[in-house]
């Protein structure tokens, strides 16, 4: 008899998203700061656990010709999806597999970077063991896996959310998504729960089906998570995005309490998780015996490359800030940071550039982005993302953001195959979708990339 989860997964397909928190690009840094020299992804194997219909990792798979890549999931039909736009795109470099991963043989491991987005907390504890102890036995020597999973922390609040709304589905509701209605006209608006509800409505039912609503639905504490990869012979080096380290809605205020009261550095990072509500973590862990370095030298960050997240208005560092932002909306090198800045040290770029990382100011990649901001006379989208707007689903920019069009919007970036101009498409857009403000929003899909 299929487990619950095998029959949602047989039955339902998990909406197709990039995840840019899984980005190889972003994790190898992370690593590095963390004190482990990793492969580059353009040279890596890189596999991807429940990786749904490929709309993650295909677009890494084009942007890197030279990696090898591999996608497992439980759902066959997901599977079946993703090899057929791997097919559509002309993407040659990446397999997919619908296997357990339990009975996976690892083909083509060894593997540099190891993908688990969403996959942690929605299933039995045996097949979270099964992927540590997986992990560690086909992660290569300086390799890392990219784990996400829920925070109990945050979740506590959730859950007598979750509660009521199965309570009102079973008093008649038609599904999960009709109670979360229902719920959402009878809570008080003054009651903290409204923002829990209103941040499930905006997931949309498909999602919520395998997430709030899924199954199993386990939360752990940071401690618990970090235990059990270390029993298991996995060791955390931080987050896979260097800016999420900390929670970014506390001050600096309550950080430096904690900070005092805590035990140890794990101690300070579970409390200030506690203290942020946080409801999410997305780790990079590697082998225990990686050689990982105890100290970081500040030099390493000139090995990235940058580009500017949000700066607070009275931060002291507008002037690199600016150096940054004036690339804008490219991901330079740090060494043409430094080359801008005459009047600072290079060990006083280096402290502001680390310490931008780690307060998301500065957004960090292991390699640079270029590409022009304005739109080309001939508007043409790669091969994988006119395929994607061909079947109607979301395009992934060039900083592995996914981004979703209506079905009218979706028939014009369709029509971007090069066969048409500015002028052609704007006339094709007049007649299919009068609505939409052609020139602004062509200029918005240059500004994301989406035609590099």
């Amino acid at each position: 008899m299929p487990s619950p989860i095998q029959e949602l997964y047989e039955t339902r397909v998990y909406p197709a998203m990039s995840h840019p928190i899984s980005d190889p690009a972003v994790s190898a840094v992370a690593a590095k700061l963390g004190g482990l020299d990793v492969r580059h992804p353009a040279e890596a194997r890189i596999l991807e656990i429940g990786c749904c219909s490929g709309l993650n990792l295909i677009p890494l798979a084009m942007r890197w010709p030279g990696g090898r890549f591999v996608g497992i999931d439980l759902s066959g039909p997901s599977i079946e999806e993703a090899r057929a736009l791997a097919t559509a795109a002309g993407v040659s470099n990446v397999e997919f597999y619908a296997v357990d991963l339990r009975d996976f043989d690892a083909t083509g491991g060894p593997f540099d970077f190891i993908i688990a987005h969403g996959f942690f907390s929605w299933v039995p504890d045996d097949v979270k063991a099964a992927l540590f102890a997986f992990c560690r036995r086909n992660l290569a020597p300086t390799g890392i896996a990219t784990i996400s999973f829920n925070l109990e922390c945050g979740w506590q609040a959730r859950f007598p959310v979750i509660r009521k709304v199965r309570a009102i589905k079973q008093a008649g509701a038609r599904d999960e998504w009709s109670a979360l209605g229902i719920l959402r006209t009878v809570t008080e608006a003054n009651s903290p729960e409204l923002a829990i509800i209103d941040d499930m409505l905006a997931k949309g039912p498909a999602i919520l089906a395998f997430d709030d609503f899924g199954p199993v639905n386990d939360p752990w504490p940071l401690d618990r998570f970090v235990h059990a990869a270390a029993a298991a012979g996995m060791r955390w080096l931080g987050e896979s995005d260097p800016g999420k380290n900390l929670p970014r809605n506390l001050d600096e205020v309550t950080v430096e309490k904690l900070r005092r009261e805590a035990a140890d550095p794990l101690g300070f990072q579970i409390a200030a998780d506690a203290a942020a509500g946080r409801t999410f973590r997305s780790g990079v862990l590697c082998r225990d015996d990686a050689p990982v370095e105890d100290r970081i030298s500040l030099e390493r960050v000139f090995e990235f490359s940058v580009r500017s997240g949000q700066l607070p208005l009275d931060s002291e560092d507008q002037s690199i800030f600016g150096a940054i932002r004036s690339r804008a909306p490219a991901c330079i090198a740090m060494t043409e940071v430094l080359a801008a800045m005459p009047g600072f040290s290079r060990q006083d770029v280096a402290r502001r550039s680390y310490d931008g990382i780690q307060l998301g100011w500065i957004l960090p990649r292991i390699e640079p982005v270029w590409f022009d901001e304005e739109p080309p006379d001939r508007p043409v989208l790669n091969s994988f993302r006119l395929e994607c707007a061909r079947r109607r689903l979301p395009l992934v920019d060039v900083w592995h953001q996914p981004c979703s069009f209506p079905v009218r919007h979706a028939d014009v970036l369709a029509a971007m195959d090069g066969t048409r101009d500015q002028g052609g498409l704007a006339g094709f857009a007049r007649n299919h979708c009068p609505e939409l403000a052609f020139e602004p929003w062509l200029r918005h899909l240059a500004w994301r990339g989406m035609f590099a």
